[in-house]
């Protein structure tokens, strides 16, 4: 196994702070989003955020790959990055297949970024707050798709983000064993040494099967809340399919 650098302490007093100060960032920016579309501005101030947030990603790969040309790690493989793109095309374009990659993958998936991240670095290096603004920015397109666009995920949908996840395995697996070293998708033979929920699965090469048992687990309990509300008459009749 290939070692990665460690570092960062995830659940000390700095990733609470972080935490803490992302999830206020993205609940100001959706309530932000909330007070246009009551004004009837949402969507300039949707085309403005995904705006934003195009040029950020560009800025951002550009520096992991002109800067740090660390290949292991700074091509825009792993699943949050091409959320990070995903997101603002989604809100962008408004086409369903897109909407329901970045809810499932942004919720599913991106989200143990904040909860148990990997990052090595801290607040002294551009790489803490490129990984902090970039995963937070990923949930809030999320969010905001869901509160102030209205998307809302049937059991379809979930069947297609697994069809899609699984493509993207596919395509990552044969990449990461070409390469030594290589870990995009954490799929392969390379050790953390950091506490996340990967340490409950197998060894590899049998975590790559727990990751892909995990991940259905995951997409379905995504979807869950939104089939129990809409049991429970909770939730508005389908919509277009473009909401």
């Amino acid at each position: 196994n290939v070692a990665l650098a460690t570092g960062y302490q995830a659940f000390s007093l700095l990733h609470g702070l972080t935490f803490f100060i992302g999830v206020a960032g993205i609940a100001a920016l959706v309530w932000a989003g909330i007070i246009a579309k009551r004004r009837g501005r949402d969507p300039r101030f949707t085309r403005w955020v995904a705006s934003v947030g195009l040029v950020f990603w560009f800025a951002q790969q550009s520096y992991y790959v002109l800067v740090e040309q660390n290949w292991a790690d700074s091509l825009p493989l792993h699943v949050c990055d091409l959320a990070g793109l995903v997101g603002p095309l989604a809100l962008l374009l408004r086409w369903r297949t897109l909407r329901t990659t970045l809810h499932f993958w942004a919720l599913g998936l991106t989200i143990w970024g904040l909860l148990t991240p990997t990052l090595t670095n801290g607040p002294e290096h551009l790489r803490y707050w490129l990984f902090w603004i970039s995963h937070c920015a990923v949930i809030f397109y999320a969010v905001y798709d869901c509160v102030v666009n209205r998307y809302r995920p049937y059991a379809k949908d979930c069947g297609m983000a697994f069809l899609i996840t699984m493509a993207y395995v596919a395509v990552l697996l044969p990449i990461n064993l070409a390469n030594e070293g290589w870990n995009y998708a954490y799929l392969g033979d390379v050790e953390l040494n950091a506490a996340t929920p990967l340490d409950l699965l197998p060894d590899w090469p049998w975590r790559i099967i727990g990751l892909q048992a995990a991940g259905v687990a995951v997409l379905v309990l995504v979807w869950l809340p939104w089939g129990v509300a809409r049991l429970g008459g909770k939730v508005c009749p389908r919509p277009n399919l473009r909401d």
